[in-house]
């Protein structure tokens, strides 16, 4: 609804219809240079600041001047409408209409009115009481009565912010935001406690100044029946308290009712309704007196420019992408040396796969050959008889190895009953004893055999029961005869270059044939792959007492084969401590042969 007229005797002014929250409208007095904005708008389209649709006038209606002119893209477009006409005295009327993509709100920086050039003539209210500009801060003023007429209610036409606060510090924000959305549109006048005091002396109560606040005074005729909205000083850090107060200002500043610049209804639509929605005039549809002013031609130095800018952004993007293309091309290169290289390698494996897949066709090939010439069970069979043999084998040498042994034990006491003066140490040899297990032969050695420490864990009845027990039974025995007796004379002898002294091994050699124990069942120690594998070595690694090894447990390496085939294979593994703080040797595993390549 547009204002009535108040020309028009009787007429009452009446409550605006809201405008839609994309819609602007300002109306106001200016300077009469306000006339002349036509260089003006032309020098800020040449500059891009805006994009000038067209100007001229009106010749059919005989209207004032008009410019239309849009800027910003998306939802930042605004296109808008101003009309100028001279009034009376050195005063000019203007009017401003503008329609935006997204509602108007504090985001706004940029007014309709500061956008246009209008700021820069002065412009004022209908009746001239108030700037609508910015005013400076009022401080220690004597003489107020001139701003009684600001506040006093049915005199302005316009909205007033004051803001009452400590001036020396700088304005807050959000009341920099509002200045900045409502310029040209509304005052804002900051006044100190002194001028406070006297302003409201001389007002009613319902429109005193409020203390550390900002309040906005609206004209009488927009709605007598609302307070002026007030934002206390403790929320002047909340946004929405702010967006409220500019959307009343920008409300009010829209419709100048009760003044001289309101006009009637078909006049304001004629002039700023109507240019809006007519979005697309071509040159001459509205008659010879409208003139266009297009985009500079293609000679103007604006396009030049354009010109050179694309260019220059052109030959950018063109070296950008020669970088590019250099940089992809390196890359693909050190990939194709890449690629020779593992083909390289690829071919030189494809001739040892070659030499080893004729390798192995050739020994197909004699398998082959082998298996037509033989049989599956032929091989068993063989196999079987070569493993029976080497048990038969195995059980002359156990036979060959007891009738030496008695042998020398005969020889040995036909020496010494043939001769006439038997020496002290010409004593009989010792009988084997007889034992049927291995724990009785265990319990006789630890009784008889004091030189010998065997562990906790020794256990060797695994060896019971077994074809060849009897021969384990009796080389076991020996073994360990030997060992006592090896450990007694090292323990007690003095000089330590005596061959016998050189280890269990070289011990064997002298004196094994005694005990018929052959130095090749004598291993002074593991492999390499035993040591070094750890499977295998925690394997033959037994607890041992602290004064042998700190740790409490070492590695038995050296060894004695008990036999030397027939799948059980046993083993005495021992540690030599004969010369050291014990003076004995530790046994540490009696039993089948422990884990190793062989038997893994």
């Amino acid at each position: 609804m547009i204002p009535a007229d108040p020309g028009v005797p009787g007429a009452e002014p009446s409550a605006p219809e809201p405008l839609p929250r994309t819609a602007f409208c300002a109306a106001g007095h200016a300077a009469s240079s306000a006339a002349d904005l036509g260089d003006r708008l032309l020098r800020a389209h040449e500059a891009g600041e805006l994009r000038l649709i067209d100007a001229g006038q009106e010749a059919e209606s005989g209207l004032p001047r008009r410019w239309r002119a849009s800027w910003g893209r998306g939802s930042t477009a605004v296109r808008a409408a101003l009309v100028v006409a001279r009034g009376p005295g050195a005063e000019t009327a203007f009017w401003v209409h503008a329609e935006a993509a997204r509602p108007w709100s504090i985001r706004d920086q940029v007014s309709p009115v500061q956008r246009l050039g209008l700021l820069e003539h002065d412009p004022r209210d209908p009746r001239g009481a108030y700037s609508l500009t910015e005013q400076n801060p009022l401080v220690g003023l004597e003489d107020v009565e001139f701003l009684v007429h600001t506040f006093a209610g049915g005199v302005r036409d316009s909205p007033v912010l004051v803001f009452h606060g400590d001036l020396a510090r700088p304005m807050p924000p959000e009341l920099l935001r509002f200045r900045a959305a409502t310029k040209g549109l509304c005052g804002l006048l900051p006044v100190d406690d002194s001028v406070r005091e006297r302003v409201n002396a001389l007002l009613p109560e319902d429109r005193w100044l409020p203390a550390r606040a900002a309040r906005l005074y609206l004209p009488s005729w927009w709605a007598p029946h609302l307070d002026d909205p007030v934002v206390p000083g403790e929320r002047f850090g909340r946004p929405g308290e702010w967006r409220k107060l500019v959307d009343i200002a920008l409300r009010v500043s829209s419709w100048r009712a009760g003044g001289a610049i309101r006009m009637t209804g078909g006049a304001w639509r004629a002039l700023l309704v109507d240019p809006m929605h007519d979005r697309r005039v071509a040159p001459g549809t509205r008659g010879g007196a409208l003139r266009w002013l297009p985009a500079a031609d293609d000679g103007g130095a604006r396009v030049l420019r354009d010109r050179l800018g694309t260019a220059a952004r052109q030959e950018e993007l063109a070296r950008d992408r020669a970088d590019s293309s250099a940089a992809e091309l390196a890359e693909r290169r050190a990939g194709l040396r890449r690629l020779r290289d593992r083909a390289g390698r690829a071919e030189r494996s494809r001739r040892r796969l070659a030499e080893l897949a004729g390798r192995l066709r050739r020994q197909r090939d004699e398998a082959e050959s082998a298996l037509r010439s033989g049989s599956v069970l032929a091989t068993v069979r063989a196999a079987r008889e070569a493993e029976l043999e080497a048990a038969l084998h195995a059980e002359e040498l156990d036979a060959a190895e007891d009738e030496l042994l008695r042998l020398r034990h005969r020889v040995a006491e036909l020496e010494r009953l043939g001769s006439p003066e038997p020496g002290p140490d010409a004593a009989p040899p010792e009988p084997v004893p007889e034992h049927a297990t291995f724990a009785e032969l265990l319990a006789t050695a630890r009784r008889e055999l004091p030189a010998l420490r065997f562990g906790p864990q020794v256990d060797p009845s695994a060896l019971d029961g077994h074809r060849r027990s009897g021969q384990w039974l009796r080389r076991t025995w020996n073994v360990l005869v030997l060992l006592d007796s090896y450990a007694r004379d090292r323990a007690g002898a003095a000089d330590p270059g005596r061959a016998d002294l050189r280890g269990f091994a070289h011990y064997v050699r002298a004196h094994g044939g005694e005990r018929g124990i052959s130095p090749a069942l004598v291993a002074s120690g593991e492999s390499e792959l035993v040591v070094n594998t750890p499977r295998f070595r925690t394997a033959r690694t037994f607890p041992v007492p602290a004064e042998v090894e700190p740790a409490g447990h070492a590695f038995f390496g050296a060894h004695v084969r008990i036999d030397r085939g027939g799948g059980v294979a046993p083993r005495l593994h021992y540690v030599d401590d004969s010369r050291g703080a014990t003076a004995s040797i530790h046994i540490g595993h009696l039993g089948p042969h422990l884990p190793g390549p062989e038997s893994n």
